[in-house]
């Protein structure tokens, strides 16, 4: 019974909380029994595939990181502006990240057990496989959000009492061994008849092997070159195997899709009313607009309207970046969901701000990795000729016009086939003459100069991860700010922000290795070791 109990508190507490609850069990036990049982006396058993589904179930949580108000990656990325000092504090939310991992880790290691123990063991290589490849992005997820973690001995608080408190692993030991151990699992997945099945419970890919192996291929390309600057020598062979197989291509794109998966729904509103103070920034505007014609007469980027909306009296007024005094209130909540629903026109703000269709309809999926980032890698590659690329300005440009091409495309569709999409909704795709004129604007067309060439392709690739801003503050923190960036003042509430810091339990019950890891020093302004 006990060691049932266990295993139930596994999928429930991260590895730190449920040292301490597995300790107060085993001291409370004693004439107690009745007390713990469950009220119908029902036992349940780890499975498989339950175990697998739970790993994808989460994974909307690790793509959106877990309850990071997004409001506040848009900030750190300059992707929207911050008008006012949010009530929410965000050390308030760091702790759900780190915990959601850590859950997932100790369901990771046990079903791996089970599969080790099981007389079909050699059949279920690919269930293991897929499982690795869920795993290892997740903790290079993590690793990039935090910095140093506990890894190696994550999750095994309940296999020995000496791994209680485990010890933390560097930033590149955890995203290198991730890199490396995708590798290996994306090698491993077999078209062999004999190999398992878990059905239904496989909800991301449907047991698509060559889906897996696209996703495996372009995430390993995709986070070796967010280290690539930092260790060549272990990124560039990476990147060079990651573009000999199989990547997704400029219209593909991997998400968790309320439209596919049954029963799913993404609420992102929360992060953009109340106290989420976010308009449409200057920064995003100077990079969609060639001036400040408030009638919107200067935009060249054909997304403009569909990822931002303009204010009240529908004109294009951004929120300055860097506001000073002469700037005036922001009013209105446009982001209620009774603008969707009921009037559209109401409790609009004096700014332009963030599309209300785009902030709260539920059915947008969450992208993982798209073909449009990995256009915009590989336009980066040739452009450099690094990462065993030869530099090609032929080939950077064309990479660099199917990645904007891509991100236009998509968005259109979104607005085109959601039914709550109402007003300014589009009604056909973007022609070629459209988007040849976008693509030939001053501020777009691929340059001659390489260096200019560069600095325009992290532009568009920033502008298109819109709705990946942690992939956006990723691109933002290893370029060293070379993402379009208007240095905050002294007195910005998102100045030097580079992760966040770890939560409370850490310092409180695994203080040693905590201090271990930083020298006491756990500060949102520390930088990473990915980071120039």
């Amino acid at each position: 019974m006990k060691i049932n109990k266990i295993k139930r508190m596994s999928r429930k507490f991260s590895m730190l909380f449920a040292c301490i609850a597995f300790m107060s069990i085993s001291s409370c036990d004693q004439d107690f029994e009745d007390i713990n049982n469950a009220w119908d006396s029902k036992l349940y058993k780890a499975e498989v595939p339950g175990l697998f589904n739970g790993l994808i179930s989460k994974m909307i949580k690790t793509s959106h990181h877990n309850r990071i108000p997004t409001a506040w990656l848009y900030q750190w990325n300059q992707s929207a502006a911050m008008y006012a000092a949010s009530g929410y504090r965000l050390d308030d939310h760091v702790s759900q990240p780190w915990q959601n991992f850590y859950k997932d880790m100790a369901n990771y290691r046990e079903m791996e057990r089970i599969i080790a123990e099981s007389d079909d063991a050699a059949n279920m290589t690919n269930i293991s496989a897929m499982a690795k490849i869920i795993m290892s992005y997740k903790a290079i997820n993590l690793a990039l959000l935090y910095g140093d973690m506990p890894f190696t001995d994550a999750g095994k608080a309940f296999i020995s009492p000496d791994d209680f408190r485990p010890a933390y692993d560097t930033q590149q030991f955890v995203i290198e061994t991730a890199l490396t151990d995708i590798g290996t699992a994306v090698t491993s997945l077999s078209g062999d008849a004999a190999q398992i099945s878990i059905g239904a419970s496989e909800t991301l890919f449907g047991n698509d092997l060559d889906k897996w192996r696209k996703f495996a291929n372009s995430i390993r390309l995709k986070y070796a070159m967010v280290i690539r600057d930092k260790d060549a020598a272990f990124a560039d062979p990476i990147i060079t195997d990651a573009l000999s197989k199989s990547l997704l291509a400029p219209d593909e794109t991997f998400s968790l899709d309320p439209n596919v998966i049954t029963d799913l729904q993404i609420n992102r509103g929360g992060f953009y009313r109340g106290n989420a103070y976010v308009r449409m920034g200057s920064t995003m505007w100077e990079s969609m607009s060639s001036d400040n014609a408030v009638d919107g007469s200067g935009i060249y980027d054909l997304r403009t309207p569909l990822l931002f909306e303009p204010n009240e009296d529908d004109e294009w007024i951004p929120y300055p970046q860097n506001p000073d005094n002469t700037t005036a209130t922001v009013t209105g909540n446009p982001h209620v969901d009774g603008r969707l629903n009921t009037d559209w026109y109401v409790n609009r703000s004096n700014f332009a701000s963030l599309n209300v269709y785009y902030t709260n309809i539920r059915t947008i999926p969450q992208i993982l990795v798209s073909g449009s980032e990995i256009s915009f890698i590989k336009a980066e590659l040739y452009n450099r000729g690094v990462g065993g690329v030869t530099a090609d300005a032929a080939m950077a440009e064309t990479n660099y016009n199917e990645g904007i091409t891509a991100s236009v495309n998509f968005w259109y569709n979104i607005a085109m086939t959601e039914p709550l999409w109402v007003v300014g909704k589009p009604t056909a795709m973007p022609t070629t003459v459209e988007l040849d004129a976008m693509l030939a604007n001053a501020a777009v067309a691929y340059d001659a100069d390489a260096a200019v060439a560069l600095s325009q392709i992290y532009e568009q690739s920033w502008i298109s991860l819109f709705h990946q801003p942690f992939d956006s503050w990723n691109l933002q923190r290893r370029t060293g700010n070379a993402t379009p960036f208007a240095t905050p003042s002294p007195t910005s509430l998102v100045l030097d922000f580079n992760r966040l810091t770890y939560p409370a339990s850490e310092r409180e019950t695994n203080r040693e290795n905590w201090k271990t890891a930083n020298g006491g020093s756990d500060l949102e302004t520390d930088k990473t070791w990915f980071q120039q």
